[in-house]
């Protein structure tokens, strides 16, 4: 059985993850298609967000490589002889329940510290995508205002170097006293700390009006190197932010005592604490659940590959609304947060058992 059932599983997690992917590219665009990023770039935030694709594609991979693979058991007529040796559909847990466990220490190690550290990384990349972006964006002759409470002017704008010519920046983060900086050259770089880029200047003149006066104050430099902080410009574009996303479950503990001393509800870390050791666990149930419902991928019967995916997107998408159901329940603290996330888990699992035991009653073998 096993021969069966992990072909249709890889070729599904293959495919399944390609689309997931393709899912995170469209919803980061506007960052990966930007002017500032690179192909190697793209390749690295496809190996940071991995893991975390892996632990949603898994489960419905898992799922319809059971249902394929019993139903070519089907095709064969060896379930028929199973069931007629008297044998019932227990019989065929064995295999799926051993690549269910394995598959569930795997995920174990993705979900407890893979996968967070891979979206820590993503993250990181992302911030730093979105910053050479903006650093690329800025346009010869054109006021460019994605800056904070930055204005940038550029006469010319060389797009190889990024060196910048004729510039004007008007700083109005203190509205009371508005600075005016001109400059002859100089280059906006993506290398700062943090949310910030560093604006370079050379040879210019800084003019700032004093308050309640009509005189300003004026002063050269040689050389000026400013921090632009973008902190919110990246925060809207970096969609890879999830609270607590990027936190292994021991630093989600030390999150949430941080944030509870200064009295703050964290109930949705704890929550997200046991889902992260919960989830693996599906792989378990969907085992049940699969050899429960095996007999409609038998392709000799009308509809049965088609049943066999229907049950595989109910039983997935059903396990997945139920996560988020429960999740809101336990970050409300309707509901314990270890119930919240075991609770998913362990419904899918009996309404495997439950089918599996109608099904030996009616003396079926799948």
């Amino acid at each position: 059985m096993f021969f069966e059932v992990v072909p249709p599983f890889l070729a599904a997690l293959l495919f399944l993850t390609q689309l997931f992917f393709v899912a995170r590219l469209l919803a980061q665009a506007d960052v990966i298609f930007g002017s500032g990023v690179r192909l190697a770039d793209v390749g690295r935030i496809l190996l940071f967000v991995l893991p975390s694709m892996l632990s949603y594609g898994m489960p419905i991979a898992f799922l319809l490589g059971i249902l394929i693979g019993l139903g070519r058991l089907g095709d064969d007529r060896e379930i028929t002889a199973l069931a007629a040796t008297g044998h019932g559909p227990q019989a065929l847990l064995a295999t799926p329940l051993l690549l269910g466990a394995v598959l569930t220490a795997v995920m174990l190690a993705i979900t407890t510290y893979v996968e967070p550290k891979g979206m820590l990384n993503a993250r990181l990349l992302t911030s730093e995508m979105i910053k050479r972006n903006l650093a690329g964006n800025v346009k010869p002759g054109v006021f460019y205002e994605d800056l904070s409470d930055l204005t940038l002017f550029a006469g010319e704008v060389d797009q190889k170097t990024g060196a910048l010519r004729s510039v004007l920046v008007e700083d109005a983060r203190d509205p009371k006293q508005p600075i005016l900086v001109l400059a002859p050259a100089g280059r906006l770089d993506a290398k700062g700390p943090g949310g910030a880029l560093t604006l370079e200047l050379e040879g210019g003149e800084l003019h700032r009006a004093q308050p309640r006066t009509d005189d300003y104050a004026m002063a050269s430099f040689e050389r000026a190197r400013v921090a632009v902080v973008a902190g919110d410009e990246i925060s809207r574009k970096n969609k890879m932010k999830r609270p607590g996303e990027h936190l292994t479950p021991p630093e989600l503990l030390a999150d949430a005592d941080y944030w509870t001393a200064r009295g703050k509800d964290v109930r949705d870390r704890y929550v997200e604490y046991h889902r992260r050791f919960a989830h693996p666990f599906v792989m378990l149930a969907l085992s049940v659940v699969g050899v429960a419902v095996s007999g409609s991928a038998s392709g000799r019967r009308k509809g049965g590959r088609a049943k066999a995916f229907a049950w595989t997107l109910g039983s997935v998408v059903a396990y997945f609304v139920l996560g988020k159901v429960f999740a809101t329940l336990g970050s409300r603290g309707t509901l314990p947060a270890a119930i919240a996330a075991w609770a998913p888990v362990l419904l899918v699992a009996a309404m495997g058992v439950l089918l599996l035991e109608w099904k030996r009653r009616r003396g079926e073998a799948a």
